[in-house]
């Protein structure tokens, strides 16, 4: 049988591994099929939000 680390840091980095697996779970049990269109949309949405957020930390380095 193989032997399971149970170490403080291993049990923390299931504990995480499981908090973050639910999360996607309840992220996907919320999500919904989308059309062609709406897809388009949120693919814009999300190319301009980045090109904002870039921006923004380029001029915050400066």
């Amino acid at each position: 049988m193989k032997k399971v680390d149970m170490s403080s840091d291993a049990i923390t980095r299931r504990l995480r591994q499981t908090e973050q697996l639910r999360k996607l779970s309840l992220s996907l049990m919320r999500a919904k099929i989308l059309t062609d269109s709406e897809a388009v949309e949120l693919r814009k949405r999300n190319q301009e939000d980045r090109a904002r957020r870039a921006s923004d930390a380029e001029a915050r380095t400066k």
